[in-house]
């Protein structure tokens, strides 16, 4: 008989790998170059031999969403969200549905006109009606209505549609602080939960996880967790980049890429960063010399007069004119000159309004409103110039019947205001006059119709 087997010892029966004590056997491996998701260039020249992993059948049954599911008139990818599987069972997502999340507007912030106007329309208006005649606030409410009692907790496209609409309508407002609470109902918007389990396609549209990072950072107070968020919204446009194979598709990216190295930009100029944000915007000064019809899209536009704001908050005059003549078209016709010439001309004042050479700016301003006598921005420019040189009886004049003649603006509220308060002791009786006066007009959606208390520095 033979004897009994021994049991192998630990180390013959074990899989693992041991380590080598040889340092010689060590390689250095070479450093690989790095490259931030931000920067301008984003084009792989590897990127025609990069197929997506979506097996043919799987692809013909994913349905694509329209632009109206985002707010914009930018043509949307399969890839922007919302897309799903007509065999898989829908998400969940009754958790946005939590009534005790939406707050209640507070009616203190509010001039007691507007909330007895005669012209102020129903909760039971249709959105769209709201939102086209200015009345943001009527419209956050009943966007918060409809949400949580006459959705199904499984349509998804339309959640996020009102739950976008609350979240702006609320920021339109100036109820930031409300806005950046309730986009926490959202929660980590990079898990797995929000991806398409075969695409990996984000399910929120982009425009909500654009504002929901912004609100992210000011709901907790962190600024460099809004920097996190964008850049994390930057190296998805570069993965999308170099994947997709559209030509429309990939400049629909491309902007997104820009739009989010801008708003970075500007994150950094409101935590005193000036000289950060300068050399930021840099690197992106390449991205605007695209094709010329590109550049001359509206969407390219805005994103262009958005950097040109962030560049006269840095205090870069220059770049802020070069940014703004890319995004004029390089064949001007009339109309277009007119343009390039208060353009300059208002650059020009406006610096001489900030070396506080008053005189001088209001000779400019006033030349100017003789060639655009019916631009607002001029006009209030004018009678501000006015104040500061002790014209105050001239500049209430301009500004009075500037509230006639143009729709209103915060500013220009805030302006006259002012003047109310330096010419009169009386001056509450003024403002609630004029706030009488604000609500009693028709919206037009050009502006908000609701201006709040602040702004009458109430």
């Amino acid at each position: 008989m033979d004897p009994p087997s021994q049991p192998l010892p630990n180390r013959a029966r074990s899989h693992g790998r041991v380590a080598s004590g040889d340092e010689r056997r060590r390689v250095a491996a070479p450093r690989r170059s790095v490259r931030g998701p931000l920067e301008a260039d984003v084009d792989d020249p590897l990127s025609s031999s990069i197929q997506t992993n979506i097996p043919p059948s799987a692809a013909s049954r994913v349905l694509s969403p329209t632009a109206s599911d985002t707010g914009t008139n930018t043509p949307i990818s399969p890839r922007d969200g919302l897309s799903t599987l007509t065999d898989l069972p829908p998400k969940d997502f009754s958790f946005l549905q939590d009534p005790s999340a939406f707050h209640v507007l507070p009616a203190s912030t509010i001039p007691p006109p507007f909330l007895n106007a005669a012209s102020l329309p129903s909760v039971t208006t249709p959105i769209p009606t709201l939102l086209a005649s200015g009345h943001f606030r009527i419209a956050a409410i009943a966007a918060a209505r409809t949400l949580v009692a006459n959705t199904s907790p499984t349509d998804a496209p339309t959640l996020f549609h009102l739950l976008h609409i609350r979240l702006a309508c609320l920021c339109l407002i100036h109820e930031h602080a409300l806005a950046a609470q309730e986009s926490k109902l959202l929660g980590d918007l990079n898990s797995a939960f929000y991806r398409h389990p075969l695409t990996n396609t984000h399910l929120v549209p982009w425009d909500l996880r654009v504002l929901s990072v912004r609100l992210a950072a000011l709901g907790y107070g962190e600024w460099r967790k809004g920097i996190m968020g964008y850049y994390e919204l930057g190296r998805e446009c570069r993965e999308y980049i170099i994947s997709c194979n559209s030509p429309e598709e990939k400049a629909v990216w491309k902007r997104r890429l820009r739009d989010c190295g801008i708003r970075v930009a500007n994150i950094l100029v409101e935590m005193g960063e000036l000289e950060g944000a300068g050399r930021h915007l840099g690197t992106l000064a390449t991205a605007s010399e695209g094709d010329e019809g590109d550049r001359q899209s509206g969407e390219v536009g805005e994103i262009l007069i958005m950097e040109a704001l962030v560049w006269l908050r840095v205090g870069d005059v220059a770049a802020a004119r070069k940014c703004l003549a890319a995004a004029s078209p390089s064949s001007p016709s009339s109309s277009e000159s007119d343009s390039s010439t208060l353009l300059d001309a208002s650059l020009r004042a406006l610096i001489l309004m900030a070396d506080n050479d008053y005189a001088s700016a209001v000779s400019a301003w006033q030349a100017l409103q003789t060639s655009f006598p019916t631009n607002p921005m001029v006009t209030q420019n004018l009678a501000v110039s006015l104040l500061y040189t002790g014209r105050i009886s001239e500049a209430r004049e301009i500004l009075t019947q500037l509230t006639d003649e143009s729709p209103p603006f915060h500013s220009l509220i805030f302006n006259l205001s002012t003047i109310y308060e330096l010419c009169s002791e009386r001056n509450r009786e003024r403002k609630m006059a004029l706030a009488e006066k604000m609500a009693a007009r028709n919206g037009d959606g050009k502006v908000g119709w609701e201006i709040g208390s602040a702004e009458f520095k109430l």
